[in-house]
């Protein structure tokens, strides 16, 4: 009975505490919900729908967070067939948006084939994006990396986790994003904790923390604050990472983050359970583990369950201990059979394959294209050539055809110019013929005279 009252009363607490949660997104959604209503078929509505989306997947409403993420992908496609240019049309970048807040949902229900699909659409976007418009493109890429590193990283492929992060990270730097740049930095310093380098992630989480101060982005100030609280537990210095639990948790609750509540909450728990102090640490890891389930976390209810299930076998409860450790065992299978990681590679290589392939694509479209233009230089300067050609041939042809008649009519003169000289020298002869010759006259004047 003493048993049934104590856990009557945590599920009490367990309401109380998650109605904060609750209140804190149910104003942005139902203010959401009456935009869209009133919006046009524009980017106005995309911009309403990825954010209604978002808001349902924070609160671990993730039928709806999908309802209105395909609405909005459906939106998209709309808007995108009426816009009369790419580089012009927002939709493509919502388009991405929404495959991301898909990719989200998938990859807290603990389904990262899934997850891993929508994130590469997303990445291919950007990609394709990013040719027109660099800055918009670079955005959406630098996300989509981030994204496939998170699942990476929940799939304790470290080395590709960091690939990811630090492709990402460098993109962000490029484009001065210091939100996204202050992200980035913090899960960079969880895969060097996850890989037990206590030291640079320390140094991460550090520098994450002071980014996200000064931009006063709360939900990353909780993280920046569990992961540090992380860091001194692992080293044993459970004051200080109380503290930061602390901090982290109240910073949480108050912005209504759910998941990072969640991950204080266990913490908190595991901290209480190695000072032996069993029975704050089950309050803490069963409100942990209720919360959880709600927003269906299924990588941290694993983690859970197994903290649950340490923690009954130190205070010898072995059957309840068995319970929970058969639940982490069932959730762990879920989340990392071989089919589901054999996927996974499948999918990026067919994604690096179809990139690969396009790229090789565009590459023969340049060759194929200067090669035409080769092809019509040679063709086009062959037929002016030509054409020069036959225009010298003619020019050459009509010179001959004129000294033709030029010396005709030379000729034609020559010969009437010779007619009319042999006319006069008739004519002369003639005249000769007719005339009595000097001779002739002197003859007879002389006789004359002598008479």
């Amino acid at each position: 009975m003493g048993n049934q009252i104590k856990y009557f009363l945590i599920f009490c607490a367990l309401l109380q505490f998650c109605s904060v949660e609750v209140c804190a997104h149910n104003n942005k959604i139902d203010s959401l919900l009456t935009l869209i209503k009133k919006d046009k078929e524009d980017t106005n509505k995309v911009n309403h729908l990825n954010k209604l989306s978002w808001e349902y997947k924070s609160v671990g409403t993730y039928d709806s967070a999908l309802h209105y993420a395909n609405q909005c992908l459906l939106l998209c496609e709309k808007l995108f067939l009426q816009a009369t240019q790419l580089i012009q049309s927002p939709a493509i970048k919502g388009k991405a948006t929404a495959y991301s807040t898909i990719g989200n949902v998938y990859r807290e229900r603990g389904d990262y084939t899934n997850a891993l699909d929508y994130f590469l659409r997303s990445l291919k976007i950007g990609e394709e994006f990013v040719i027109m418009n660099s800055v918009e493109g670079k955005k959406v890429i630098s996300k989509a990396l981030g994204n496939i590193g998170i699942i990476y990283k929940n799939q304790g492929d470290y080395p590709k986790a960091l690939d990811y992060y630090l492709k990402a990270l460098k993109m962000k730097e490029e484009l001065g994003d210091k939100k996204e740049i202050a992200g980035t930095t913090g899960n960079i310093g969880v895969v060097y904790y996850e890989q037990g380098d206590y030291a640079k992630a320390l140094d991460f989480y550090l520098k994450a923390l002071k980014m996200r101060e000064e931009l006063g982005a709360k939900n990353l100030i909780a993280s920046a604050l569990i992961n540090i609280g992380n860091v001194y537990n692992n080293q044993r210095n459970y004051d200080k990472s109380l503290d930061y639990y602390f901090k982290g948790l109240k910073i949480a609750e108050e912005g209504g983050y759910a998941q990072w509540q969640a991950n204080a909450l266990g913490n908190i728990g595991t901290v209480y359970t190695n000072l032996k102090k069993y029975k704050e640490a089950e309050e803490y890891l069963l409100k942990a583990l209720a919360l959880n389930k709600k927003i269906g976390m299924l990588n941290e209810e694993v983690q859970l369950e197994k903290m649950l299930s340490d923690l009954y076998e130190k205070t010898n409860r072995y059957s309840t201990a068995l319970e929970h450790y058969k639940k982490a065992m069932t959730l762990k299978d879920t989340l990392f059979n071989k089919e589901k990681n054999k996927e996974l590679t499948q999918k990026e290589m067919n994604y690096e394959f179809e990139k690969k392939e396009a790229t090789t694509k565009a590459e023969q479209e340049k060759k194929d294209a200067v090669t035409k233009i080769i092809i019509y230089s040679i063709s086009t300067g062959f037929a002016l050539v030509l054409l020069l050609a036959v225009f010298i041939f003619r020019g050459y042809k009509q010179k001959q055809r004129a000294n033709i008649i030029i010396n005709e009519q030379k000729e034609l003169v020559e010969e009437k110019q010779k007619d009319i000289m042999d006319s006069i020298h008739y004519a002369k002869r003639i005249q000769q013929s007719l005339l009595p010759t000097e001779k002739y006259i002197q003859k007879n004047l002389r006789r004359l005279q002598n008479i």
